[in-house]
């Protein structure tokens, strides 16, 4: 009886030694509260990889431009070698020079209107051998020349029958003369046609 007294007295020891064990390791561990979860710091959202690099445009400069003619103010005794020079274009070679127009304000060409070329044409009846055509027997065949002779605009008549005058019909023949812008020149005695020069 002793020895099965001992026996469950050591039992009974053994028990609560476990029981005091687990009790202080959940006091340890400390109390699990059932919102543990909803206190727990929100996971970070992903953050999202930076954009790629947009590539800049390719920005061409401009070439350079041609480097200058080197010019010299002044002889200072040089010799200039001519066979290097280079002849410029004069702005009558680029822009053709206008020498104006004639305009018929009586006779058959009354109202048409011709431009004054620097080689000049001929004013007359015959179709032939005239650029301007006025069909009266009174006109000679080749009547006048118009033109450009010394960079002035000049006619010149054709030793026509019936003569050529500028502004008064009273006044002398004209043989050659230049003309200025406004002139009237009068063909025949008669004035069959007249047309003004306007530069």
């Amino acid at each position: 009886m002793i020895v099965l007294l001992l026996i469950l007295l050591l039992i009974i020891i053994a028990v609560v030694g476990v029981i005091i064990a687990k009790k202080r390791k959940k006091s340890k561990a400390g109390p699990a509260t059932p919102d543990a979860k909803a206190h727990r710091p929100p996971t970070p959202a992903p953050v999202p990889p930076p954009p790629a690099p947009v590539p800049s445009p390719v920005v061409h400069s401009p070439a350079p431009p041609p480097p200058m003619p080197h010019v010299v103010g002044a002889d200072h005794g040089m010799t200039v070698d001519l066979s290097r020079t280079v002849a410029l274009n004069t702005a009558d070679d680029v822009f053709p020079k206008s020498w104006g127009s004639i305009k018929f304000v009586s006779g058959p060409l009354m109202g048409q209107e011709f431009k004054v070329d620097s080689e000049g044409g001929y004013i007359g009846r015959d179709g032939g051998s005239s650029q301007i055509v006025i069909a009266d027997p009174r006109i000679s065949k080749r009547h006048l020349w118009i033109g450009v002779r010394n960079g002035r605009v000049v006619i010149e008549d054709q030793n026509s029958r019936n003569g050529t005058f500028v502004n008064d019909p009273r006044s002398a023949r004209v043989t050659e003369t230049s003309l200025n812008s406004g002139d009237t020149v009068i063909l025949g005695e008669s004035d069959v046609a007249r047309f003004e020069y306007q530069q």
